[in-house]
């Protein structure tokens, strides 16, 4: 009766595992057969509206084109006047203040201040 209940689930996984399979199976298709058909009624109703409208579609792209007479000339100069860039000057090192101009300043500033 254990081989039984054994080969009895066995059998029910494997027909679930079919019926889950069809089920995708005809989603895909399904969701394939809109795509294609929604392409072949998009490509006709381009086709019909471009039918209408008069235009036609042509191969020739070269005879539409615009095109300059001379695509490598050079583009015109503009008169302006040359810019020529200064080269700054070092400034020379200041060297180190005089310790009795220091002392003088000092006292100059505490007699300005009041102290």
């Amino acid at each position: 009766m254990g081989w039984f209940k054994i080969a009895a689930i066995a059998g029910g996984i494997i027909i679930a595992f079919l019926i889950v399979g069809s089920v995708v199976h005809f989603i895909m298709a399904a969701i394939t057969t809109i795509a294609i058909a929604a392409l072949v009624v998009g490509g006709i109703a381009i086709a019909i509206k471009m039918s209408r409208s008069g235009k036609q579609v042509s191969g020739k792209r070269a005879e539409r084109e615009v095109r300059d007479p001379d695509p490598y000339q050079s583009l015109p100069s503009a008169d302006v006047e040359p810019y020529s860039a200064s080269v700054p000057t070092p400034q020379p090192r200041r060297s180190a203040p005089n310790p009795a101009d220091i002392d003088d300043e000092l006292a100059r500033l505490k007699r300005e201040m009041g102290s």
